[in-house]
């Protein structure tokens, strides 16, 4: 054993040089201000929960603000707040100083950690924005900022989701060749980071949306289905985002059935996360009441669009504003009411709608209000209105097309300028790698060639101990002929009165019981109460007949069922009766009880005795039983998953007085017969 110490030792010495080098090729740069481990995986844990809206997202952040050691950490988790606060219930979001936290942030040396903690705050005022004021040149402002900052940050991979929150900005903007290049430059830098999949998923949803407001119907569904096909991958808020944007996609398509499928999709999804009274909810709510409307199911489409039409008020969102007052005048206009479309009109205060999907369905609804007014004028300036806003639809899918070909003739060029900075690099550390390399592999040499000496030394060790056991073992058994014994037993039965023929008799079926139990790794429970109930047939008579003996056990047929250690039971009843029950004074009771709890099966042998004390153990006592079973069950334990267990406790009344002991086995399942025969 000392060799193999010295051997251990002396692999681990020259382990620690390896371990060094390959713990500082692996590191890089260690900022002062670095998080722990454990402070990245609680952060990590909160905003997961936040994606899905879980109650423990803001106890969490809640437990760091009262226990951050330092203000870098308590804003990590001030920032996290803000965002919930955006997400769930943003108009609460007023009563945060936003410049207060930017001037401490701004006031810090500009570290990887401070740059990331700008850009998420960044990032987290641009839905702020878009949520309340939806000013698309701040919104755009915040995520240009928080893109510059997040590149000379720690959290380089939240990358591709500002380019795409900077595309979705452009393409409320109605700019559609600059947010499809956000976009491909979002794919382009999931490829360079190394990101998973779900990453481009989301990316395809931008995209889709993109072609959608193109008017490029196939390929936007190209997009779609393949976000659809992975839409688990997504993070909650972003299924939100695609199944409206796929709703609006067959909405738009005309196939209103479709539509309704997606918005009813959207609906139970908001449900389920617990999203009822929020922004998404109720624009799912208007977007319902038009697909309602078209599908001319005009009782749901009021239903939806008063519930819509009240919040969008409260809050004075005027683009939902705008919108639902369409809904209003399209539903006027299928009901003949012409007058109320006209003061629906007149009352509407809206300063301007920068979405001109939203303008092109109210002058659907317009020019049939129009003809139905006879203002005939005012529906063809509507109708060229709408062909030059299609023609600039058209331009835009041109100009598109000319970015996408000069963003990948952009990408190829950066990527080949990386490819030549990479080969001067391997070229530099080719050389160490193939030294660490060799180090590492005569490691593993030396490793395998100690694990299998240890292996072999174990497995010699293991033979010659089992051969001594059997040479032992077919030393005892020739030292008798079990035959021999119970021919001299059946021989002194026949020459002896009926009462000892009757003991000597089950003390015949005794030792041929216990040769056959011995012989076996496991019995059924059936058995070794049958083997009990041979051997308290045979010692009742050194017991006295104040001895009272029970078993409350299943059927038959379950007891064949059930499986345990051989001669585990006999031994708890022996030890009951051999250090408890005999010699004492008065009434003598042991019982077997056999319950079930859970999957597993219990055994209980209680007796009336003194009780288990370990001073009044007779020092001249082997104690063979309970070492066997001890013994048995840790052999058998190490290579089980459910373990079997031994409980020896004294029972007491309530006075506290010792009134017998119980030892109990806990017998798990899949406990099974082995085959015995070798």
């Amino acid at each position: 054993m000392k060799k193999t110490f010295r051997l251990i030792i002396a692999l681990m010495l020259m382990a620690m040089p390896l371990a060094s080098i390959f713990m500082s090729c692996g590191k890089g740069n260690v900022y002062g201000d670095e998080r722990s481990e454990e402070q990245k995986a609680i952060l990590a844990a909160i905003d997961d929960s936040m994606e899905i809206n879980s109650p423990n997202a803001l106890s969490m952040i809640d437990k760091g603000l009262k226990g951050a050691k330092d203000s870098l950490e308590y804003y990590d988790y001030y920032l996290r707040l803000m965002r919930h606060k955006v997400y769930y219930n943003a108009s609460d979001t007023v009563r945060i100083d936003w410049d207060k936290v930017y001037s401490y942030l701004n006031s810090l040396k500009p570290t990887p950690r401070v740059n990331g903690m700008i850009g998420f705050m960044r990032n987290t005022n641009a839905l702020y924005e878009y949520r309340i004021t939806h000013d698309i040149d701040k919104i755009i402002n915040h995520y240009t900022i928080a893109y510059d900052k997040i590149k000379d940050s720690d959290m380089k991979e939240s990358l591709p989701d500002i380019c795409a929150n900077l595309g979705d900005a452009y393409v409320n903007k109605n700019d559609m060749p600059v947010g499809a290049m956000w976009y491909r430059r979002a794919l382009f830098l999931v490829d360079s980071l190394n990101l998973s999949d779900k990453h481009n998923v989301s990316l395809y949803l931008g995209l889709g949306r993109i072609y959608f407001s193109l008017g490029d119907f196939e390929s936007a569904l190209d997009c779609y289905n393949m976000t659809d096909r992975n839409i688990e991958l997504l993070p909650k808020n972003m299924q939100i985002y695609f199944l409206n944007n796929f709703g609006n996609y067959y909405y738009y398509a005309e196939n209103y059935p479709a539509a309704l499928k997606q918005f009813l999709r959207l609906k139970k999804l908001l449900e389920d996360i617990n999203m009822t009274g929020t922004y998404d909810m109720y624009i799912c709510k208007v977007n319902l009441a038009d697909v309602y409307l078209n599908l001319n199911r005009t009782e749901e489409a009021t239903k939806y669009l008063d519930e819509a039409s009240a919040f969008f008020n409260k809050v004075k969102f005027e683009t939902g504003i705008y919108y639902s007052n369409t809904i209003r005048i399209g539903l006027e206009l299928k009901r003949g009411n012409v007058a109320e479309v006209r003061r629906i009109i007149e009352n509407e205060n809206i300063k301007s709608v920068m979405d001109f999907n939203l303008v092109n369905i109210r002058h659907k609804y317009l020019r049939d209000y129009y003809v139905r007014s006879g203002n005939y004028k005012k529906a063809y300036y509507n109708l060229v209105e709408n062909n030059l806003h299609n023609d600039s639809m058209e331009h835009n899918r041109t100009h598109m097309r000319t970015a996408e070909i000069m963003m990948r003739y952009a990408q190829d060029t950066l990527s080949l300028h990386h490819h030549i900075e990479m080969q001067k690099k391997d070229a530099d550390i080719q050389r160490t790698e193939w030294g660490l390399y060799g180090i590492a592999l005569l490691m593993v040499i030396l490793v395998l060639l100690f694990l299998y000496y240890l292996t072999w030394s174990r497995k010699r060790r293991l033979l010659t101990h089992m051969q001594l056991m059997r040479i032992k073992l077919n030393s005892a058994r020739s030292r008798i002929s079990p035959h021999f014994i119970f021919n001299v037993l059946n021989n002194h039965i026949t020459h002896t009165d009926q009462k000892a023929a009757e003991e000597l008799m089950g003390l015949s079926k005794l030792i041929r019981a216990n040769l056959n139990m011995s012989g076996k790794s496991y019995v059924s429970l059936k058995e070794e109460l049958d083997f009990v109930n041979y051997y308290i047939s045979v010692e009742r008579r050194n017991i006295g007949d104040d001895f009272h003996f029970s078993v409350n056990a299943p059927s038959e047929d379950i007891q064949r069922q059930i499986f345990l250690p051989s001669m585990f039971i006999q031994i708890l009843v022996e030890n009951s009766i051999k250090h408890a029950l005999k010699g004492k004074e008065g009434t003598k009771t042991l019982s077997i009880d056999v319950a079930q709890d859970g999957d597993y099966w219990i055994v209980n042998v209680t007796d009336n005795g003194p009780g288990f004390d370990i001073r009044r153990t007779n020092p001249n006592s082997t104690k063979t039983g309970l070492n066997v079973i001890r013994s048995s069950i840790n052999i058998i334990n190490s290579s089980k998953k459910r373990k079997i267990r031994l409980d020896i406790r004294n029972m007491k009344d309530n006075g506290g007085q010792i009134t017998g002991c119980r030892a109990s086995i806990y017998i798990p399942p899949g406990l099974k017969p082995l085959d015995e025969t070798d």
